[in-house]
């Protein structure tokens, strides 16, 4: 890894201007829900058909994986309905609140240049 600390408002920023979302095998799947559970789930399942989505771990705000937290608890919700809840999910101030990203550890350089190697996905939280 590195002692330097990652910009992850950057790194979302490079994976859209270099992920490809077009042609037979997509670089970037991206996702669209109204809360982080159903972005999480979506960004599994998209995932799913093209990498073995349990080598790839979430990266989100941390205010999210608290929002994701209580609505597990207060909802009582099914949490072994919920495969991606097996996944890793890291957290940093700077990834974007608005943003999930669900990807390889190796998917994508420092920089946020996608690699290709495997797929990356996006999902953004909308405010409906």
């Amino acid at each position: 890894m590195t002692n330097h600390a990652i910009n992850f408002q950057s790194v979302v920023d490079e994976i859209r201007e270099t992920g490809r979302t077009d042609g037979p095998e997509p670089s970037l799947v991206t996702v669209d829900a109204p809360d982080v559970i159903d972005v999480c789930r979506q960004l599994f399942n998209a995932l799913e058909s093209r990498t073995d989505p349990t080598t790839c771990e979430f990266y989100l705000h941390p205010n999210n994986r608290r929002v994701l937290e209580r609505r597990l608890l207060a909802d009582e919700l099914a949490v072994e309905s919920m495969p991606f809840l097996e996944r890793q999910l890291w957290t940093d101030v700077s990834m974007p609140e608005d943003v999930i990203l669900f990807m390889h550890p190796d998917a994508v350089t420092l920089g946020g240049s996608v690699i290709g190697d495997h797929p990356v996905g996006v999902g953004r939280i909308r405010d409906d």
